[in-house]
């Protein structure tokens, strides 16, 4: 049955939450002296894993439901819709289309579809159309979303998207893998500019490539691969293309114990002639809880999605999920080089994903998607 809920009973949960938080425990978590926790939106706790936001609205997906909130204001989101489906596994990335009309829910597991929901009507979100055989671990919009790269190849054509349609099925030959050469899998696709995109591979270097003949694509650049025991998880190249600055980051799972082999690094590059060079690696570390940093982890000593932030100009800030590790603020130079700028590690969470919040007028809080909590809303008041 549809549901729209106001969290109205946020504000009585967090009285007490909202004064600054210092070095060390704070009530949701430990963090730095320059990271607050503002609250913690309840409605998605377990499996919350994609988000997308536009504007005032964020698209939330779990293993068990789509959502839409109005995050008019920011500090307290409201839920304007949620769907629920049984178990979908796992649509990471949440493509939404730029009017906002459209939303996208890759299903690998149990079944093998890409699910398309309309959700024009934020108060009435719906299922318009399933395509089988298209449900790769991510897919990704390209094209103002007229089309769809999966992960594993796939080209999806859906300029009608009540009828979506296979263009490209994964053992092709003219799956986009096998146009642009890829043999070891890919992970996710970012198009950074209209008819570009950035392809975060999986054992070989990450690749450039120009879709705007979405079915016969051409690669135009690709780097190295420093350490291919992980693997490219997402990528951004911010402003467009236009930063001389590439962002990266490496994913390894399963791993109880940080190592320098097992970590999943973020890391920053520069292109350099048909290519790109690595400027520098940052890997997270165990600890003691107190200092910011788990004694084990679960899911792995590994970064996870990201975000630069909107002033990001050949160096700024970025949020970025490290699973156990939390979020992380990192101050990137203009150089490349990368430093710790703050944290916040929520008591028993996994942070899949941390994005900064736009309708923040001041641009300091991030929203951190966790699989075990739901959402943790903090604030970062360090330098930006």
């Amino acid at each position: 049955m549809k549901r729209i809920l106001s969290l109205l009973a946020v504000p009585a949960l967090l009285v007490g939450l909202l004064s600054p938080a210092s070095a060390g425990p704070t009530p949701g978590g430990f963090a730095s002296d320059n990271v607050e926790f503002v609250g913690h939106v309840p409605f998605e706790s377990a499996t919350s894993t994609g988000v997308t936001i536009d504007g005032k609205y964020m698209y939330l997906t779990s293993w068990k439901n789509v959502s839409v909130y109005d995050i008019s204001d920011p500090t307290s989101p409201k839920l304007l819709d949620i769907e629920h489906f049984g178990f979908w596994f796992e649509n990471e990335d949440v493509p939404v289309s730029p009017d906002g009309n459209i939303m996208l829910f890759s299903e690998s597991l149990p079944g093998d579809a890409l699910h398309v929901w309309d959700v024009e009507d934020k108060t009435n979100i719906k299922l318009i159309a399933s395509l089988e055989g298209a449900g790769d671990h991510t897919a990704s919009c390209i094209l103002k979303c007229k089309w769809v790269y999966g992960s594993d190849g796939t080209i999806v054509d859906l300029r009608d998207p009540t009828k979506p349609k296979l263009a490209a099925a994964r053992g092709d030959k003219n799956n986009w893998h096998a146009q642009v050469g890829i043999k070891g899998g890919g992970h996710d696709v970012t198009e950074y500019r209209n008819g570009f995109i950035l392809v975060s591979t999986i054992s070989e270097g990450f690749q450039i490539v120009d879709v705007r003949k979405p079915t016969a694509p051409k690669l135009v650049s690709r780097s190295a691969h420093p350490n291919p025991a992980w693997l490219f998880h997402s990528g951004e190249w911010p402003r467009g293309g236009r930063d001389k600055l590439v962002l990266l980051q490496g994913e390894k799972n399963f791993k109880p114990r940080c190592a320098p082999q097992n970590n999943g690094p973020f890391q920053t590059w520069t292109p350099s002639g048909n290519s790109f060079k690595l400027l520098d690696t940052y890997a997270v570390e165990n600890g003691t809880y107190q200092d910011g940093r788990p004694a084990v982890n679960a899911l792995g000593c590994s970064a996870h999605w990201f975000e630069a932030h909107r002033k990001f100009k050949n160096g700024g800030l970025v949020t970025a999920g490290f699973y156990e590790h939390g979020t992380r603020f990192l101050d990137i130079a203009p150089n490349g080089k990368i430093n710790e700028a703050g944290y916040f590690v929520p008591y028993g969470g996994s942070t899949s994903a941390a994005y900064w919040v736009p309708t923040d007028k001041e641009g300091r809080l991030a929203y951190a998607v966790d699989y075990t909590r739901g959402i943790d809303i903090i604030r970062f008041t360090g330098k930006i």
